[in-house]
């Protein structure tokens, strides 16, 4: 076999080995969001066992089913030390202007009104500093994704990323949001709860 083929062979053989050491790494995500993740998983829980339950309004069903109930005015207080590091959407305060954000679709706040909001901060209330943004919610719908897809790939040409996370009492992971696929796929990478235990400062209690 010629020099050269033999060079292009082991060209491709390390970019296959330096992607497959990339995944093992896995993403790098800033330590206030794992400890905001940590929280928001015990205010769920705390809401499961009736500490933290919101009033019932009929108002709120999803599906004909309802929603995830828990008192989000309690869980924004105790989110008030993200300010500092990121701005926390919704809410009745102005934007800091810090370079990520955090917009929360919880409970009441559904998931296309997250969609809304993140877009809407990211191409408007948010420039020209916002550069990242993290869609933190209970649930996912995909049509939805869909309907918005061409306002992601509008961020992102203006250099803002739009990424989610869907957090669960007992575990969350990363969804991708109009990211291009690869031929050979990408697993999704459940983090149970015990990965995050310890990680919440006193700061954020």
């Amino acid at each position: 076999m010629p020099k050269r083929q033999h060079r292009d062979r082991d060209k491709d053989r390390e970019w296959t080995i330096e992607k497959v050491l990339k995944a093992m790494e896995g993403p790098d995500y800033p330590d206030f969001l794992l400890e905001l993740v940590c929280q928001i998983q015990e205010w769920m829980e705390s809401a499961l066992s009736g500490e933290a339950l919101a009033p019932v309004d009929e108002g709120f069903l999803s599906y004909g089913e309802r929603v995830f109930q828990g008192d989000m005015d309690g869980l924004t207080a105790r989110l008030e030390w993200l300010g500092n590091r990121a701005d926390l959407l919704p809410s009745v305060e102005s934007p800091q202007g810090c370079p990520e954000a955090v917009v929360l679709c919880l409970g009441p706040i559904d998931f296309e009104e997250g969609l809304r909001l993140a877009v809407d901060h990211g191409a408007l209330f948010g420039r020209p500093n916002c550069k990242r943004i993290w869609l933190v919610g209970d649930s996912w719908h995909l049509g939805e994704v869909i309907h918005y897809i061409p306002h992601v790939k509008a961020l992102a040409a203006q250099g803002v990323e739009l990424r989610f996370l869907l957090v669960t009492p007992w575990g969350w992971t990363e969804v991708p949001v109009g990211a291009p696929r690869e031929a050979e796929g990408t697993p999704w990478k459940w983090e149970g709860k015990n990965h995050l235990r310890g990680l919440c400062s006193d700061e954020g209690l």
